[in-house]
């Protein structure tokens, strides 16, 4: 696929900088959107959190797994907090961290800023076991991508990161 940057005419360059509006945008949005969605989708899937908690020998439902990483991310963290930042309802999250809790991987600490609240954080076992669902990703990813070009295996990190910090930069207002 050719770089929209290099196919922009040079007179849509000076009128608009951003490179909004270019007469290309459309035919390349519709060849990313639908591998984009498709990624998300992908990894979201259950069939394939349930994989990598067999390939962890992680005993965490594939529901639940996104609550420990995402602990294990922004730990200590507050269940309002963490809701927020997994655009979920506390009520379905305090349920999937009342699991947590009850499986040794996630525990409850008062809040020093506030004795009324409490902080989230994993335990000993839930960072053994968020690290083995992370090598076991490494691995399904690394088989994923094992016959790719290493140019390509190796672009694709960072180009995921520029896109991800443009859209959070664009939400944020910026």
């Amino acid at each position: 696929m050719a770089d929209p940057k290099t196919t922009r005419p040079a007179e849509d360059a000076d009128a608009d900088p951003a490179g909004a509006g270019r007469p290309d945008d459309a035919a390349w949005l519709a060849v990313l959107i639908p591998p984009l969605r498709d990624l998300v989708r992908a990894a979201r899937d259950d069939r394939l959190l349930d994989r990598v908690g067999k390939e962890a020998r992680a005993d965490v439902p594939a529901h639940l797994v996104l609550a420990l990483t995402r602990i294990g991310d922004f730990q200590p963290i507050r269940l309002g907090d963490l809701a927020d930042q997994m655009e979920v309802g506390r009520t379905t999250l305090s349920r999937q961290v009342t699991d947590l809790v009850a499986a040794g991987l996630v525990r409850r600490i008062p809040d020093p800023q506030d004795a009324r609240a409490a902080t989230l954080e994993l335990t000993p076992k839930g960072a053994r076991t968020l690290r083995r669902i992370w090598d076991a990703w490494a691995r399904l990813l690394g088989n994923a991508t094992a016959d790719w070009d290493s140019a390509d295996r190796d672009r694709i990190p960072q180009l995921l990161d520029d896109l991800a910090r443009a859209l959070t930069a664009m939400a944020d207002g910026r």
